[in-house]
């Protein structure tokens, strides 16, 4: 990590356990059961601590998940190599490959950013408990990230007091986290009042509409190198979402990014 931090244990007794197990429905949100959930984890947390070996993950649930602090409030993984002295007990699970890769793009965004940046946003999420720091619904500062490192570092930029100031960003929960690199463009463009302007969702859709008609229709087969061996993970994202297309020719891209520069 650039920063040396990461979204799962930022520091501040936070940590986030949103993707774990690694096996979850469509729109699972811990913090919707957490009275049962913190029942569970204390069995688990106890069982651990009574050396019960790792068992096998069934169905959404997996025993490992537990509390890595004595006052209840930090959840993780009690099976992880940096709990056991770099031993990994992840393998009877069943999914220890599955949970060493595994990584949502928020905390990839969060990887990202500098130092101080990361320090200051964590910092608007100060004396969260763990279920609402995982929390998508909750955690403002996870649906930021989802907009990529350079959104992040923009809003940073405006020193906002409190993770409540995010609410008032009128793109945050308008926009697709997608929007994030266009975004960040119309932020090089016309500076950080592009973050605050109250027209600012309608001036970025108006801008992803008539760039997706300057990209012309989609080819009926793939062609062309994979977008995301020619840029970022975020720009990829971007022109997958507006264009449909996972694949484009180099001249292609570059037709697209022209075609954007001309409408800034």
């Amino acid at each position: 990590m650039e920063n040396g931090l990461t979204l799962c244990a930022p520091g501040l007794g936070l940590g986030c356990f949103a993707c774990c197990p690694p096996i979850r429905p469509p729109g699972y949100d811990h913090a919707r059961y957490e009275s049962s959930l913190r029942r569970l984890f204390v069995e688990n947390t106890a069982q651990a601590r009574a050396g019960a070996p790792a068992r096998p993950m069934l169905g959404f649930w997996c025993h490992g998940l537990g509390f890595l602090d004595g006052g209840g409030q930090r959840v993780g993984c009690l099976w992880h190599p940096a709990r056991n002295n770099g031993r990994d007990l992840r393998g009877p699970t069943g999914y220890q490959e599955k949970c060493a890769r595994e990584s949502c793009l928020q905390a990839r965004a969060f990887a990202e950013l500098t130092p101080a940046t990361a320090a200051a946003l964590i910092g608007l999420c100060q004396g969260m408990g763990s279920f609402a720091f995982s929390s998508p619904t909750q955690n403002l500062l996870l649906r930021l990230l989802a907009f990529g490192p350079e959104v992040a570092t923009a809003t940073a930029a405006l020193t906002p007091a409190a993770l409540a100031d995010l609410a008032a960003l009128p793109w945050l929960d308008a926009l697709a986290p997608t929007d994030g690199w266009l975004l960040a463009r119309l932020i090089e463009a016309r500076g950080p009042a592009a973050l605050t302007a109250p027209e600012a969702v309608a001036r970025l859709s108006d801008l992803a509409r008539r760039l997706a008609q300057a990209l012309g229709p989609r080819p009926p087969l793939a062609e062309g190198q994979p977008l995301r061996q020619q840029a970022d993970r975020w720009q990829a994202r971007f022109w997958t979402a507006l264009s449909g297309r996972a694949r484009a020719r180099p001249d292609q891209l570059a037709r697209w990014r022209a075609a954007l520069a001309a409408l800034l």
